[in-house]
C-alpha cells in the first residue's frame, strides 16, 4: 500500500510538474501584444492635420462602457487622408503601441464599416504579402448625412488573406464611431 502511494505520489508531482511548464514569452511572437484600449484617427488634408478624432474603453472590451468616442465630423464633397494611432492606457499614463501592431502587419488588418452615411473609405497600406492592412487610409465623404463607422482591428494569425471578410479572426479593439457629414 505504501508503495502505491509513492508511486500515486511521485505521478501526481510530473503531472502538476509538466502542467506548469509553460514556454517563456517570446517579443517577437505574433499571437502577443500589449493591451488595445484607446484609438486616435488622425485626418490629413494636403498633408496637414486637420481634426483627430478618438475614442477610449480603458478597461478593454466587455466590462465598462468607454469613457471617451468623439464624433467624427467631415465635409461634403472632400477627400481626406486618415492615419490611425493605437494606444495602451493603464492606470492614467497612454502608451503609443502602433509600432508593436504594425511590425506584426500580415497578422492584423482594420476594417472601416460605415452605417446609414454615405463614406467611402480605401486603405491604402499593404503588408509584407501585399495585404491591407489599414494604418493608412482614403475617405471621401459624397453627402451630408449621420451614421456610425465601425473601425475594428482584426488580429489573424497565419490566416489572413488578400480579401478577408470582417470577421475573420479575433477583434483586438472595435469602437463604432458616430459620424456627421456637414
Amino acid at each position: 500500500m505504501k508503495k502505491r502511494f509513492h508511486e500515486m505520489a511521485v505521478i501526481l508531482f510530473l503531472f502538476l510538474v509538466a502542467g506548469s511548464c509553460q514556454k517563456a514569452s517570446d517579443p517577437n511572437d505574433e499571437t502577443e501584444h500589449e493591451a488595445i484600449n484607446a484609438i486616435d484617427l488622425v485626418f490629413k488634408q494636403s498633408g496637414a492635420v486637420i481634426a483627430t478624432f478618438t475614442a477610449e474603453d480603458p478597461d478593454g472590451d466587455g466590462g465598462n462602457p468607454p469613457t471617451r468616442i468623439d464624433r467624427i465630423t467631415l465635409k461634403p464633397g472632400q477627400a481626406y487622408s486618415m492615419e490611425t494611432t493605437l494606444r495602451n492606457i493603464v492606470n492614467g499614463t497612454s502608451k503609443v503601441v502602433s509600432s508593436s501592431i504594425s511590425s506584426q502587419a500580415d497578422h492584423h488588418e482594420f476594417y472601416y464599416i460605415p452605417s446609414g452615411i454615405n463614406v467611402s473609405v480605401t486603405k491604402t497600406d499593404k503588408d509584407i504579402n501585399g495585404y491591407p492592412v489599414g494604418f493608412s487610409s482614403s475617405w471621401s465623404a459624397t453627402t451630408a448625412g449621420t451614421g456610425s463607422v465601425l473601425v475594428k482591428l482584426m488580429h489573424k494569425p497565419r490566416i489572413k488573406g488578400p480579401n478577408d471578410d470582417p470577421s475573420k479572426g479575433h477583434s483586438d479593439i472595435e469602437i463604432s464611431f458616430p459620424i456627421s457629414v456637414q
